[in-house]
């Protein structure tokens, strides 16, 4: 039997080293359910930064300045943070063989897949469940026309609900790019390379745009309101939703919100509610 329990161990630290490798969102302001943020690893959106210290401390800061954090320095070593299949955060530390969870968000959802965001104001909010996915859609990957506007300036990876993308860059992660030509076809490359797009809808009037609704449906629209495309999928609640392109040029929606370091803490320490809770299932 003790053998067993080593081998299960053992194969536990295995495939938590394996994820790491293949962790996808760890790139850009975002973290998906199945990835790990590591020691000395971070979620970076501008001027803020969210980092998993050596220390075992997560950290979030607005350059120098620390607005939230865990306030686990010191609790463990080899810790990382990873979302689970029910969108909570979990801190893990190791010891030996062992892994526990020294802190966690302590919010849950349904099952299904969740995206962990670094916001453009500075909080963390879990969005979940995913409700669509670019390889989920009809659209059928085609080759592109060379029509296309890239426009440089965008580095954001994440569109929320109300923003509104005019033809060019819609979202980047490295090299994947989610773009809307010029003939209203939205396309998405991965290093030059197409793998998926909603086809030519307008090849004459150039006037489209891209946006995300309030319940999950991600749009392509002419300026005058006619509808040229949709995903044909929309929540039953009216939300945040996001639209997160991770660096493996995986597409998705995700919401509503279920979590934020704001309702957690407030912009600062974490209150003793949402404190350190020792557990050691995984």
């Amino acid at each position: 039997m003790a053998t067993v329990q080593v081998l299960r161990t053992l194969l536990t630290l295995f495939s938590f080293q394996l994820a790491v490798l293949i962790s996808p969102g760890l790139a850009s302001n975002s973290m998906i359910t199945g990835g790990y943020l590591t020691e000395g690893q971070n979620l970076t959106y501008r001027e803020y930064t969210l980092t998993m210290q050596s220390d075992c401390n997560l950290v979030l800061k607005n350059g120098s300045t620390v607005i939230w954090e865990t306030m686990t320095g010191g609790y463990g070593q080899g810790c990382y943070l990873t979302l689970s299949q029910n969108g909570k955060l979990y801190l893990y530390a190791r010891y030996g063989m062992y892994s526990y969870a020294i802190w966690n968000s302590r919010t849950e959802s349904q099952y299904g897949t969740y995206a962990l965001v670094l916001r453009y104001d500075g909080t963390l909010r879990i969005y979940g469940p995913n409700i669509w996915t670019a390889s989920s859609s009809s659209a059928q990957p085609l080759s592109t026309t060379g029509t296309g506007l890239v426009n440089c300036k965008v580095t954001d990876s994440v569109l929320y609900s109300g923003d509104v993308a005019p033809i060019g860059t819609t979202i980047v992660n490295g090299g994947n790019v989610l773009t809307l030509q010029y003939d209203c076809n939205l396309v998405l490359t991965s290093d030059g390379v197409t793998k998926w797009q909603t086809g030519v809808t307008d090849n004459t009037l150039h006037d489209c745009f891209v946006n995300l609704e309030a319940n999950g449906e991600f749009r392509v629209k002419h300026w005058g309101g006619d509808l040229l495309w949709t995903n044909g999928v929309a929540a039953t609640v009216y939300a945040e939703f996001v639209l997160v392109l991770q660096s493996n040029a995986d597409l998705g929606v995700y919401g509503p919100e279920i979590w934020s370091s704001v309702s957690a803490s407030g912009i600062g320490k974490p209150s003793a509610d949402h404190g350190i809770e020792m557990v050691t299932d995984k």
